[in-house]
């Protein structure tokens, strides 16, 4: 098996970008790296986001793997509080914020098919009905990250997460990290913010009056 691999430079290289991939939806931390990265700081008021969500009901959604559950309840709790409650909209902030297995949420097409989020996810793309090679949670249905943004839904990526498992990619690919965390970075969809540490995020979320739920 290790011979045909070598034979077989594609395989041997999709084989590396399946094992990148399935570092970036793995849970558990690097050791020693998490030290390294725990002065990094991303640009701007991390706080920001929640300083204009001045609704009375305010919520946010924790997700850890890449599934629908968070969007659906974040829908669910938007239309449950209009439609039983009467409350107008504006009046309810929801955001969600994922990372580990979740940090596919926010990246584009261009990385889950470069490197096979929806395989290493076990994401199924619903009409091909194969591993998705495309962000299927993006768009598409009122279900879908961009239909929830104009519903005034936030969307956080945590930069702790992203930055460990673009280590992992990085060792697992050969390529140079920082490169590797430029692109993540850069290809997250639009209106997805950046935070520090959801961790940080979750616990001043809930000191400015979130209330929290774990989605996944």
């Amino acid at each position: 098996m290790e011979n045909s691999m070598q034979n077989n430079p594609r395989r041997h290289f999709l084989s590396q970008v399946s094992a990148a991939a399935a570092s970036l939806i793995a849970l558990s931390p690097i050791a020693g790296f998490a030290q390294s990265i725990a002065g990094d700081k991303v640009a701007g008021d991390a706080d920001a986001w929640m300083k204009s969500m001045k609704g009375k009901h305010k919520q946010i959604f924790h997700a850890v793997r890449a599934e629908i559950q968070p969007m659906l309840m974040a829908r669910n709790f938007l239309d449950s509080y209009e439609e039983s409650y009467g409350v107008k909209p504006g009046h309810v902030n929801v955001a969600i914020g994922f990372h580990a297995g979740a940090l596919s949420f926010g990246l584009n097409d261009a990385m889950w098919d470069k490197y096979a989020l929806g395989k290493a996810s076990e994401v199924t793309d619903p009409v091909t009905k194969a591993p998705a090679t495309r962000n299927v949670f993006a768009t598409g249905s009122e279900l879908g990250i961009d239909a929830l943004q104009k519903r005034g839904v936030v969307f956080l990526m945590c930069n702790t997460s992203l930055r460990l498992r673009t280590k992992a990619m990085a060792t697992s690919l050969n390529v140079p990290y920082d490169t590797l965390y430029s692109e993540l970075s850069a290809a997250r969809l639009a209106g997805v913010i950046l935070v520090p540490s959801l961790v940080v995020t979750l616990n001043r979320a809930q000191e400015r009056g979130f209330t929290y739920i774990r989605a996944s």
